[in-house]
């Protein structure tokens, strides 16, 4: 095979172990497809998995003839390839027939293994379609009883106590710091939590936060604690889940990352273009709802759904998830915090947060969650995004750099909410 660091038009193959309890599976597929592990599943009538490693470039390439593999039937049928042997190595160049003589020992073998990600279907395009896109997915799921209404069909948690009296406060235009401390005062959990949150190194604040009038006045502001314990107190109405991709970072850790994040670039951006601090904040903290509510409505089938993550680490989570569920963690958490009464531009912006050409209703505060995911991922952001938000590249990353630096701080306030909520 030929070195080639920047191959041309030739198919790039991915390679991903798996395993079972009796033994090891190597595959190889298209990287424009997404591995079908019941396919594998069917053909070897064994129940794969990945393997704990996680790398969005595809594991190294077993020797041919060393382990049982697998190959996608369909790359036969183009003419050149370009495989890698080692993780984040250089491409190399190979033929059909090159490869058919690789692997044409007993233990290979070319079957249809992997979807071609052309044919998998988007979600639909407009907020107010989701509830039908959401019911007909829950209807091809035997183990759910369809009825009319989602609220009907899924067995959501009700709404904790608290996040029902800051969402009354927030509408109340009246409301003041001891109105929102009274409020806090009667979840104590939550209470040590907001102090714990102002006391934090990342925040630097003099002196010891002694209360929650303490963390409004001194330190958070108004806003920013109503938002951030609204978001904390909705997060405890699900358990963190258990049995989610093995790559994935803790769920609060994720969410207060982007949530900080946030924080950082609405400073960051002119004082004309920026949304309310508090409000991209809390925005932040609950981007990844719909994640959570997966875990806990719909565990089979997020455990299906963690296992393809891991194995299609090369896709986009909506990719995965409109071919598992038919609906996306996006579709699901937006609808749910609408359900619950959120304020609009919170369930909206976290809506269309990967549709970085939305330009309706809140779509600043989508265009800054979809900059936050993009930085966190170092995926490629859209230098139109940024123009609208008011931020050069070297700004929006200068502010992500800023976060990471904070790393310690933020794992110590994640350690902190994990054990209240434990």
């Amino acid at each position: 095979m030929e070195s080639s660091q920047d191959p041309q038009p030739s198919q790039k193959l991915r390679v991903v172990h798996l395993a079972d309890h009796t033994g090891r599976l190597q595959v190889i597929f298209p990287d424009s497809n997404m591995l079908d592990i019941s396919a594998v599943s069917r053909i070897t009538k064994r129940r794969f998995e990945p393997v704990s490693n996680f790398h969005s470039s595809g594991d190294p390439l077993i020797r041919p003839n060393s382990v049982t593999t697998i190959l996608e039937a369909n790359i036969l049928k183009e003419m050149a390839f370009s495989i890698r042997t080692k993780v984040n190595g250089h491409y190399h160049d190979t033929t059909t027939e090159a490869l058919k003589d690789m692997f044409s020992g007993p233990l290979n073998r070319f079957e249809p293994i992997s979807i071609d990600t052309q044919l998998i279907k988007r979600p639909v395009d407009n907020h107010e379609d989701d509830e039908e896109q959401i019911l007909q997915a829950l209807g091809r799921f035997q183990s759910i009883r369809l009825k009319q209404r989602l609220e009907e069909t899924l067995e959501i948690p009700p709404l904790p106590a608290s996040s029902h009296r800051i969402i009354r406060l927030s509408s109340d235009a009246t409301a003041g710091t001891d109105d929102l401390c009274d409020v806090i005062a009667l979840d104590p959990s939550l209470a040590a939590q907001v102090v714990s949150w102002a006391s934090s190194p990342y925040y630097g604040a003099p002196g010891s936060i002694e209360s929650v009038e303490d963390a409004i006045i001194r330190v958070l502001g108004f806003d920013m604690v109503m938002n951030l314990a609204l978001g904390l107190s909705m997060g405890n109405a699900f358990q963190a889940p258990e049995d989610g991709p093995r790559h994935y970072e803790d769920f609060w850790l994720d969410s207060v990352s982007n949530a900080v994040l946030m924080e950082s670039l609405v400073k960051a951006m002119p004082m004309q273009k920026r949304p309310k601090l508090g409000h991209a904040y809390l925005a932040g903290l609950l981007h990844n709802f719909g994640y959570l509510a997966i875990s806990t409505i719909l565990p089979p089938h997020f455990s299906i759904l963690s296992r393809y993550q891991e194995a299609n680490a090369h896709l986009s989570s909506e990719l995965i998830e409109m071919q598992i569920l038919h609906f996306t963690k996006e579709q699901l958490g937006s609808w749910l915090l609408r359900y619950w009464s959120l304020p609009d531009n919170i369930w909206t912006a976290i809506r269309y947060s990967k549709k970085p050409h939305y330009y309706g209703e809140h779509a600043m505060l989508a265009k800054l969650l979809y900059t936050a995911f993009q930085l966190r991922n170092d995926e490629d952001l859209d230098p139109s995004v940024l123009q609208e938000i008011g931020l050069s590249l070297e700004e929006a990353e200068a502010c992500r750099d800023a976060v990471y630096q904070k790393s310690a701080e933020l794992q110590k306030m994640v350690v902190l909410i994990n054990k209240m909520n434990a």
